[in-house]
């Protein structure tokens, strides 16, 4: 993931809760050492652990691999 993508998140109300509706959001930086994204949804940055945080489509300027 790079900042520009297009991502899918949720918000989990407890750790061992896996249920929450998908959002999408504007990833603004996420590295891959402290396993938390930055996203904005909605003009409001949140920080979301990287396992609730998907891919949903790469960004226009993005480098493909």
């Amino acid at each position: 993931m790079q900042a520009g993508d297009i991502v899918r998140f949720r918000f989990r109300s407890h750790p061992l809760c896996t249920t929450g509706p998908w959002m999408l959001g504007l990833l603004i930086e996420y590295y891959k050492w402290e396993k938390i994204a930055t996203v904005m949804y909605e003009e409001t940055v949140y920080r979301i652990r990287a396992e609730d945080v998907q891919l949903h489509a790469r960004g226009e300027h993005a480098k493909h691999r």
